[in-house]
């Protein structure tokens, strides 16, 4: 089945629906985790008990901050050249305490960046020049595939996504390339004619 939707609109409009559906579902895991409901917030007398003791089972944190964003590492790398801008602009967007949940001014800025940057894209795959239609719509459903892992708790998907985004710019490399040496080709033969 052939998706009849131009790609200016399908592509920013999927990419933004789903920046804003995992940044929902990050909001809603630091209010879960970081302001817990009072019922959840004093354990039993037993539980601090068992904490007392030298023999209880400790609490060690992960070391890397990106076991527990899987969201907002999807966010970010989503759109990765709007993620490397907003996090140089904002780089502590990604840190969550109880008091400041999410920073509304860096997805301003990722999503500032990343609607024209999708809207140039889908621009480009109307013009019929490139063929990575099909790629882009298979992003788009990785992507949700992706978000849906991410409300599981899953931190694979951010590397995926950078994978993509290495990808993308190999094939824009190889492209220009090509380009350049058909400009150069054609410059030779008019100036050879003169």
């Amino acid at each position: 089945m052939k998706l009849f939707c131009r790609y200016r609109i399908l592509l920013p409009a999927g990419h933004t629906a789903i920046d804003l559906l995992l940044l929902v579902a990050w909001i809603w895991h630091a209010v879960v985790v970081l302001n817990p409901p009072k019922a959840w917030s004093r354990p039993p007398g037993n539980a601090l008990a068992a904490y007392a003791e030298e023999e209880s089972i400790g609490w060690t944190p992960a070391t890397t901050w990106t076991e527990h964003q899987p969201r907002f590492e999807l966010i970010r790398t989503g759109t990765l050249p709007a993620g490397i801008v907003s996090t140089s602009v904002r780089p502590e967007a990604g840190w969550q305490t109880r008091h400041r949940l999410w920073d509304p001014w860096w997805i301003l800025v990722h999503e500032a960046v990343a609607i024209p940057f999708w809207f140039l894209i889908g621009a480009w795959l109307d013009t019929g020049r490139s063929r990575l239609g099909q790629t882009m719509q298979a992003y788009l459903a990785g992507r949700v595939a992706l978000a849906l892992l991410a409300m599981a708790g899953s931190g694979i998907g951010w590397k995926a996504q950078v994978l993509f985004w290495l990808g993308l710019a190999a094939y824009g490399g190889l492209w220009a390339w090509r380009w350049l040496l058909r400009t150069a080709r054609m410059g030779l033969a008019a100036s050879a004619q003169r």
